[in-house]
């Protein structure tokens, strides 16, 4: 009688298994049959946002379901990160991550909130973007070497605005490097520090093509890029490595699509193609360049990891070395 009743269990056991992966199957070969969340960490209406809504426009038509765009900014996108993190793993709900916070806000902390790395399924990008060093007009620097060398003569005297985790690591970075006695005012975002750059509060600033436009009026000065090469929006800048500038490893910077960890490579693969497709159409990449901004494709999943993995050695190693690991 037991034997009889252990076979019968272990024939249901095997039912529900059987059942159970028929289910996924079927969900896999529908996904997606609603709509897509795509969680933006910016405020609507920045160039990193738009760029979404564009890519996901295009993406939708793909998959034949909406994309639909939920703004999460704050506390240095960590409300938006956390929120995907959280999120079940079945490619309804995705991030559109930047770089600088992805990477930059773990790596700052003694007990990190995520691992960016293991805790998310990278799916598509990056899009690339320029980082460009803008001074105040009164300040008598016009080059990197002359910033460097009018802020070790006047200790004390250069107050430089900080909108994001990359800007405060590459100014950090370059003032331990070269010993520069400056004041750091921090921001809630590129905007505000614009602001207050164009206005005369604060003198310097590492920032994104936030603030192209206010330079090109004469409002702000462009002294030199972190990337590995002139930007092509601004050709005659040149970059710190030209200049002979050490430091700044981290060029420019990223934007990419991820999921939480976990998810079904055959879903991922569904993603991965259809926001391949988006990023690659003319009208997006055209749109992409009239914003400073350029689509770098990183292969597969796998390789858009291996490039995530040592990003996040560099800003841990940065965080590290300028003291600003904390709890």
């Amino acid at each position: 009688m037991t034997n009889s009743l252990t076979g019968i269990t272990r024939r249901l056991l095997v039912g529900f298994g059987l059942a159970s992966l028929g289910l996924v199957a079927a969900a896999q070969s529908s996904y997606p049959n609603r709509p897509i969340t795509l969680v933006s960490p910016f405020l609507a209406g920045s160039s990193a946002d738009n760029t979404a809504r564009q890519i996901s426009e295009i993406a939708a038509k793909d998959l034949g379901q909406p994309i639909v765009i939920e703004n999460k900014p704050g506390a240095e996108a960590l409300i938006g990160m956390t929120d995907v993190v959280r999120a079940p793993a079945d490619g309804y709900r995705l991030l559109w991550a930047g770089g600088g916070s992805l990477m930059g806000v773990p790596a700052m902390r003694k007990k990190p909130p995520f691992d960016p790395v293991k805790d998310f399924t990278p799916i598509a990008a990056s899009v690339d973007f320029s980082f460009f060093m803008y001074v105040h007009p009164d300040l008598p620097a016009k080059s990197m070497k002359e910033f460097i060398a009018y802020a070790q003569a006047n200790p004390g005297k250069i107050s430089y605005a900080v909108g994001n985790v990359q800007s405060r690591m590459i100014m950090g970075d370059l003032a331990r490097r070269y010993k520069l006695d400056m004041v750091q005012v921090q921001y809630k975002g590129e905007v505000a520090a614009g602001a207050d750059l164009i206005s005369g509060r604060v003198q310097a600033m590492f920032g994104t093509t936030t603030q192209l436009q206010m330079a090109k009026s004469g409002k702000l000065r462009v002294i030199s890029t972190s990337l590995s090469k002139r930007s092509a929006i601004m050709p005659n800048v040149p970059t710190l490595r030209e200049e002979g500038i050490e430091g700044a490893e981290f060029g420019g910077g990223w934007l990419s699509i991820v999921a939480p960890a976990g998810l079904d490579a055959a879903i991922t693969a569904k993603l991965h193609a259809a926001f391949t497709k988006a990023l690659a159409d003319p009208s997006v990449t055209q749109r992409l360049q009239d914003a400073g901004l350029v689509y770098t494709p990183r292969g597969n999943g796998a390789a858009l990891g291996e490039f995530m993995r040592s990003e996040y050695a560099l800003y841990r190693k940065t965080a590290i070395e300028l003291d600003l690991v904390r709890d």
